[in-house]
């Protein structure tokens, strides 16, 4: 490998902890991988997890750049020039999609985190699922007419976020610093994990629900504890989730009720799956991925179906499988529940 670089550099980085000069060598260190894409492989599991981290950050920043993401940039100082992209995700080279243009702008590395620990808020105004990364690492895909509040870098022992709306959460692991999520009474409270946050404002019911981990949820103001077997509690006993359970706080009653199977569908777009398509039309690609994550991707524009596709997507939610076609496919899309509507931008 060409160049070595501390795990902990990057995770400095990410908490808007570094100076000038290690910015540069970071910088340095994601560069030299432009022209050896088997080199990813040769990092350490933290290492290719920091990696992709910012792999993903310098697509958003190039491509997306008007949508205004917020998120941390790392470009090259170069003139406009085309290239082909290469994602390497979870830390080894999974997603290669052949001839996809981006145009680089002439930028150093961008300056966004500030030491100053001010609160954030990451409003989604668009019809698609969009997707943030925090300071410790940990990534959350936030749905239409959502926000999450945060801070720019947590707190010694703590991180703390809070959500209106609805957000699904992989969070890094850190035993030291549990990981607490605020939407309205109900307290989540995880160390690392991947789940669901359905909260809105108008609704009656907040759901939480568990795709990977252990998950603690309870409902603040009130510390009362309760003996018995039946699933629903009361305020303030909480509850602790497994793997495809759900916690469901009724507002007018305020109880907490435990269900130990999820019904909801729609989740099942949040479970990571592997594909590959060679060459395959993109009318055919929306069937694997409905059938591969119960969904209804669809689209009414026959210069988006009868495109064609070359892709291995390894260990990937449908999410980050759209934002990839968004960008490779130059379309937008819209989604309602379990639907996906892609559109073209061609004019």
């Amino acid at each position: 490998m060409k160049k070595k670089l501390p795990a902990e550099l990057l995770e400095k980085f990410f908490a808007g902890n570094c100076d000038e000069h290690e910015k540069d060598m970071i910088l340095s260190w994601y560069e030299s991988f432009e022209l050896d894409r088997d080199d990813v492989t040769k990092l350490s599991a933290r290492e290719q997890e920091l990696f992709k981290m910012l792999m993903w950050q310098n697509i958003n920043s190039n491509i997306n750049a008007a949508e205004g993401d917020g998120i941390v940039s790392i470009n090259r100082n170069r003139t406009r020039r085309v290239k082909t992209i290469l994602y390497w995700l979870l830390g080894t080279a999974a997603v290669f999609i052949a001839v996809f243009f981006i145009k680089l702008k002439p930028q150093l590395v961008n300056n966004t985190l500030q030491d100053t620990n001010m609160l954030q808020v990451f409003n989604n105004n668009s019809n698609a699922i969009k997707d943030i990364i925090l300071s410790d690492g940990s990534r959350v895909w936030v749905s239409p007419g959502s926000a999450l509040t945060y801070t720019k870098t947590f707190e010694k022992h703590s991180r703390k976020v809070s959500l209106t709306g609805e957000a699904f959460f992989e969070v890094t692991k850190d035993h030291s610093r549990p990981f607490s999520i605020s939407t309205g009474n109900v307290i989540t409270k995880v160390w690392g994990t991947s789940f669901r946050i359905r909260a809105y404002a108008a609704d009656k019911i907040t759901r939480v629900d568990v795709v990977t981990g252990r998950v603690s949820v309870s409902v603040a103001g009130q510390d009362r504890t309760r003996s018995g077997v039946n699933k629903t509690l009361a305020a303030g006993d909480g509850v602790m989730l497994l793997p495809d359970q759900e916690a469901v706080y009724d507002k007018a009653t305020d109880d907490l009720k435990k269900n130990m199977e999820i019904k909801d569908a729609s989740l099942g777009m949040w479970k990571k799956a592997s594909l590959s398509f060679n060459n395959t039309q993109i009318s055919e690609v929306f069937k694997a991925l409905n059938k591969s994550f119960d969904v209804n991707i669809s689209s009414k524009d026959e210069s988006i179906n009868a495109d064609f596709l070359k892709a291995d997507f390894t260990n990937e939610n449908l999410p980050a499988i759209m934002e990839i076609l968004k960008k490779t496919l130059n379309a937008t899309y819209s989604v309602n529940g379990n639907s996906f509507v892609m559109e073209s931008n061609k004019q």
